[in-house]
């Protein structure tokens, strides 16, 4: 690794500096986006809610707010070429407190079903991208569910995310408890149909009353001992039809150094076992592994190295978008020095106190077969009004749950 050795008299050399000044300058908006990412990543016609946004004029920070709060939303993409590449596989909004320098991220399931679009929430970006508006729509998509506006907007592909590491020289994660995840999906495999085939079938009304389906005309995948996978659309049949799609990944309990192929494992993975199958169990590890990036990101070992610097502009910046400025990023990069603590929420179908109509949960799973196969999530409203009653307490300090248990520990 190369350092910069400043001999006696350089100091005062303008070129040598104003280069470094302007290499490490050039650097702080990437920065930006593992900082914001650690922190923590037009379904309805308008926007939920009267306020308006502003400029917030605190000097020399020229962001965009509302009632003293900046909201960025935060998408992870896997990238590529292949089919879905720019679906969202991590949704969050950072929304960060002037008065009191905390930050709560608040997750949203990429399965949550929208019913003005008739997708989920993972698709949304994407369908942004068909009109050149991928961030912008997707801002609009994600304010109107939680009922805040969306001031900023950041993507990053997760390929950038692994040659970001890499280039650090990998991170230092401790991971919480082990676990394995037996049905990680392997990059360009999304559509092997593993020996199956995808035929079209008349079913008569016997053979439909066998496979508990409808008679008549449809698409079914046929294996090669002629077996009939009618429910592979859902997601835990998927995985056992088509195992090839899916390896077997692994983590110890402990301090763990990762490459960038292995951190992006860590923070993905879904269907860990020991408890680290839930969104919420996900989104901690995200936290863990972008704090990790950020500290390496922002230590002296990497800002006073021109090869490193140079190696995350070029990586990163192939790998976002993002419509907050350089100047802006600066200032973030300032406010993110003085965070005083964060809280975490994930949206899901767990059970929780405090609404209205009965009502026991955000979110609930309905049967595959309502929505054509597909595993999704549901409001139990038709405008998200719950929800977004739920996030106003939760920005309020209104509501104890998870984000709090977690700010309070440390975690």
């Amino acid at each position: 690794m190369k350092r910069i050795n400043l001999q006696p008299g350089e100091r005062s050399n303008p070129i040598k500096v104003r280069k470094v000044k302007r290499i490490i300058t050039k650097l702080f908006p990437f920065v930006l986006v593992i900082s914001l990412l650690t922190v923590l990543s037009i379904f309805l016609i308008t926007l939920s809610g009267s306020n308006t946004v502003i400029n917030f004029n605190w000097p020399g920070n020229p962001f965009k707010s509302t009632g003293g709060r900046v909201n960025i939303l935060l998408l992870g993409i896997a990238g590529g070429t292949h089919d879905g590449s720019n679906l969202t596989d991590t949704i969050m909004v950072a929304s960060y407190n002037f008065k009191t320098s905390q930050v709560y991220l608040i997750s949203i399931p990429r399965d949550l079903w929208l019913p003005a679009l008739r997708t989920k929430a993972n698709a949304v970006y994407q369908m942004g991208m068909n009109q050149n508006n991928g961030l912008g729509f997707s801002k609009t998509i994600m304010g109107n569910v939680l009922g805040i506006p969306i001031h900023y907007g950041l993507r990053i592909d997760f390929r950038g995310f692994v040659a970001a590491i890499n280039t650090l020289d990998g991170i230092d994660v401790l991971v919480d408890r082990s676990f394995d995840d037996y049905n990680y999906p392997i990059e360009g495999k999304e559509n092997d149909l593993c020996g199956f085939e995808e035929k079209e079938i008349d079913f008569s009304e016997n053979q439909a009353k066998q496979l508990n389906i409808d008679p008549g005309k449809r698409k079914v995948f046929v294996a090669p001992d002629g077996k009939i996978a009618t429910d592979s659309a859902e997601e835990d049949k998927g995985i056992q039809y088509f195992s090839c799609r899916y390896e077997h990944v692994s983590f110890k309990e402990g301090l763990t150094h990762m490459d960038g192929e292995t951190a992006l494992n860590f923070v993905r993975s879904r269907h860990g076992t020991n408890g680290e199958g839930s969104d919420f169990a996900r989104s901690k590890r995200q936290e863990k592994a972008l704090q990790a990036t950020r500290e390496k990101a922002l230590s002296l070992e990497t800002l006073f190295n021109p090869e490193k610097i140079s190696g995350l502009i070029k990586t990163l910046g192939k790998s976002i978008d993002t419509d907050i400025s350089v100047k802006e990023g600066l200032e973030f990069y300032k406010l993110l020095k003085n965070l005083n603590k964060t809280h975490n929420f994930v949206l899901d179908d767990s059970l929780r106190t405090g609404f209205p109509l009965g009502r026991s949960s955000l979110l609930i799973h309905p049967p595959a077969s309502d929505y054509g196969g597909a595993y999704v999530l549901v409001s139990q409203d038709d405008d998200f009004s719950i929800i977004q009653g739920y996030i106003r307490k939760l920005l309020n300090g209104e509501v104890e749950n998870e984000s709090s248990a977690s700010a309070r520990s440390g975690n």
